[in-house]
């Protein structure tokens, strides 16, 4: 039976190959790597007929499962088990799926306590810190461009800037015991700081909105010490948004990242020292490893086009209308077009919308634009 993931799942499949090279991990998670081995377990415990709207991702090799949601505006997962697939019975085990691997998969029980006033609260507050953002476009290019050079201590998770304040859960507030973690103390996260992106132990890279006038300095801090200091880390984000393209445009050759980042080695900084640890720390890569990790991760801006809309006209009508936010004439008159422009992406995130095109029997082409 066809599955179709949404595309953090895709993300996250690609970040835990890379880390993981067998299925079973912290001796009894297996994580389902493919679309075929989660296509055998919705169809093995008959998902369609007691939880169709959610797809399984890992179980715990006792019983317990781990599901995500299939809306792409759903990213949390879910804890059930193969003998009681009910929607109503799900219990919140992460945020996300790259966030639960940072924990190391826990199957703990968190279930969530926040009644629907407070979660209209957490929306409100989504949207004022959205429109807060949206007007600095040096904030707007870090959440979209999502570069990431593992290995580094550098960002490997990205917030959605739709969804910016969601991404603060664990730093601003706590969704599970309804709690507000922020404050003005010595050692609080404090209010006006914005998690951007973590790297793959939660520490977060985080701006202070009351330093717009100075380009948004970027701070970093460690993660789970009990108390938050910030250790300043770039003079802007236009600065540390460079550093991490030039990290990723060599992140290949060990001895240019050396090269690169040794100018950091007499500033006494913990993090950088850090960083500089792990580029010795990391073995040579032969050209075979480089050009796989190239071809793996290609940042590359691509244009997607529908050239044959195939025998599923109306399902994709409406992904046109979705896609483009269009009435039903505007997106029906666009499939009448010979060559359609789907969306315009990083060719790395085009996967998923190539296959589910594909199940829909249409034909397409990429376009690399730059």
């Amino acid at each position: 039976m066809k599955v179709s993931p949404p595309a953090h799942w895709f993300e996250f499949i690609k970040n835990f190959t890379k880390k993981f090279e067998d299925e079973i991990v912290y001796d009894t998670v297996r994580i389902f790597r493919s679309k075929e081995d989660i296509e055998e377990r919705y169809s093995t415990y008959q998902f369609k007929e007691f939880l169709p709207d959610y797809i399984p991702v890992a179980d715990d090799s006792g019983g317990q499962v781990a599901v995500i949601s299939k809306k792409e505006n759903d990213t949390k997962v879910y804890l059930s088990s193969y003998g009681t697939l009910q929607e109503e019975m799900l219990e919140v085990l992460d945020r996300d799926l790259m966030h639960w691997m940072q924990r190391k998969f826990p199957f703990d029980r968190e279930q969530t306590t926040l009644s629907t006033k407070d979660q209209e609260e957490i929306m409100k507050k989504n949207e004022v810190l959205f429109q807060h953002i949206i007007s600095h476009p040096a904030v707007i290019k870090f959440l979209e461009n999502k570069v990431v050079t593992e290995g580094l201590m550098l960002p490997e998770n990205y917030a959605a800037a739709d969804r910016i304040y969601y991404f603060q859960e664990g730093y601003h507030y706590n969704s599970i015991e309804n709690k507000v973690l922020t404050g003005n103390n010595p050692g609080d996260f404090k209010p006006d700081w914005v998690v951007l992106a973590v790297n793959y132990f939660a520490d977060p890279f985080f701006i202070s909105l009351k330093e717009e006038s100075m380009g948004f300095p970027v701070y970093f801090a460690y993660h789970g010490q009990g108390y938050w200091e910030p250790l300043k880390i770039a003079e802007s984000l236009d600065i540390f948004q460079k550093i991490v393209d030039d990290t990723f445009s060599v992140r290949s050759d060990k001895n240019e990242l050396a090269d690169y980042f040794s100018k950091y080695k007499d500033i006494e900084n913990p993090f950088w020292e850090e960083v500089l640890e792990a580029i010795q720390n990391n073995p040579e890569m032969d050209e075979e490893t480089a050009e796989t990790e190239t071809n793996e991760s290609d940042w590359r801006k691509a244009n997607l086009y529908i050239t044959d809309i195939g025998p599923n006209k109306i399902k994709i009508i409406a992904l046109l209308k979705k896609e483009h936010k269009l009435s039903g004439s505007e997106a029906l008159a666009l499939s009448k077009n010979d060559r359609i422009l789907f969306t315009t992406g990083y060719y790395k995130w085009l996967d998923y919308h190539c296959q589910q095109l594909e199940e829909l029997g249409a034909k397409m082409e990429v376009e690399i634009i730059e």
